[in-house]
């Protein structure tokens, strides 16, 4: 063999495992995406059949029709326009107030040093720490002494509460990365003062790091079930969590399996719809936050 074909098989070898290693992550990553959508499409195409098929023995994996009745039956059985609205009424508020206190918190976490400043970034941090289900008589209790509970103010508050520790970590980390203290000295020569900079310069800069802040407020709001259903006991304030656990715990849940999908299928609609209005935003501002906290 000569001097020059040994170079040439070690590259096609290095080709080869090239390609077998491509081949291994495609194949790994179409396993992945088959394991997490799945669960999504069998909801989806469920909602467009009858009991009998989806209870068939092999599976039925595509709808004979897609007729929108279930969706129909769905909104007869409960009050499913409500709930969405309920939900993102609450959504909405809480994230909107949680957004405004962590920007301010950041921010002055992130520009200037007090005693107590680290203290107060450790105690932050350690909220997140704590399992959510040992939260959950401390809350109870103190929206209980406020008066709050059943109303919708007692429920936003709680949320306001678990989501500004995250939003102010994240913040903090965005402000120190993102906007150098140059925008606002640039702006405080300008005549303008600390406050009134950070609401000028520092917020418009800040958008794609608020808008991730504002979509976690609201999702986590939105996905909650724990909370909706001890602090809210009306059945015209629920929310479409709530509202659809009850459907499934009830005969509904067997009977009409087409109408709970349609049901679940609805109550994705709204979050998913945001997500994809703000997912440039919401990757932006999660990269850009994480590196510094």
């Amino acid at each position: 063999m000569s001097d020059l074909a040994v170079p040439e098989i070690a590259r096609s070898k290095h080709r080869f495992g090239d390609l077998v290693t491509r081949a291994l992550i495609l194949i790994a990553l179409v396993m992945m995406l088959i394991y997490i959508l799945l669960p999504a499409y069998w909801m989806l195409k469920s909602s467009f059949q009858t009991n009998l098929e989806i209870q068939s023995i092999p599976p039925k994996w595509l709808p004979r029709s897609l007729s929108f009745e279930t969706y129909d039956i769905a909104g007869q059985l409960i009050p499913l326009w409500r709930y969405i609205f309920n939900s993102l009424f609450v959504s909405a508020i809480a994230a909107i107030i949680a957004s405004v206190l962590s920007c301010s918190a950041a921010y002055v976490l992130a520009r200037f040093r007090f005693p107590g400043a680290t203290l107060i970034l450790v105690l932050i941090l350690v909220t997140q720490l704590i399992p959510p289900i040992t939260r959950v008589f401390p809350v109870y209790f103190l929206i209980q002494d406020l008066g709050l509970l059943n109303t919708y103010a007692g429920l936003i508050f709680a949320y306001v509460g678990f989501s500004i520790p995250f939003a102010v970590l994240l913040l903090r980390g965005y402000f120190e990365t993102s906007c150098p203290p140059e925008l606002e000295e640039a702006a405080m020569m300008d005549g303008c003062t600390y406050f009134s900079a950070f609401v000028r310069v520092i917020l418009p800069v800040s958008l794609p790091g608020i808008a991730a802040v504002t979509i976690f407020s609201f999702l986590n709001a939105w996905n909650d079930f724990l909370w909706a259903s001890l602090l809210l006991s009306s059945g015209d304030m629920k929310t479409i969590q709530v509202g659809i656990g009850e459907f499934a715990t009830e005969d509904g849940g067997t009977q009409y399996q087409n109408a709970f999908m349609a049901a679940c299928v609805v109550s994705t609609l709204p979050a998913l719809a945001l997500f994809f209005f703000v997912q440039k935003w919401l990757v932006g501002g999660l990269t850009s936050g994480a590196v510094k906290a």
